[in-house]
């Protein structure tokens, strides 16, 4: 059981690590930039790239809300993920102002 538990670990830290990068491209977002909003270090950002850390559901939350999105498209498979982001890039850049 404990094998299986870290290898589900495994697959949510890089899908998250994955759907991170995607939504910063498209967002066009520096690691900086990204921390700034989400009030989180930019080591902590590039950190959660990498795999490095175990994210809590606060901090992806956080980052979730920089993008508009519900937290769980972090959690997504990158295929699915991207098409919501998209989205809400769009939505985002037909806000006023």
């Amino acid at each position: 059981m404990a094998a299986a538990a870290k290898t589900a670990a495994g697959i949510s830290r890089a899908a998250i690590a994955g759907n991170l990068q995607l939504a910063r491209t498209i967002f066009n977002l520096s690691q900086e930039d990204l921390g700034s909003q989400c009030q989180l270090h930019r080591t902590h950002i590039s950190a959660i790239e990498r795999q490095e850390l175990n994210v809590g559901v606060d901090t992806i939350e956080r980052i979730a809300r920089a993008f508009a999105v519900p937290a769980y498209v972090l959690l997504m498979p990158r295929v699915d993920a991207q098409a919501l982001l998209y989205e809400a890039f769009v939505a985002a850049a037909d806000q006023p102002g």
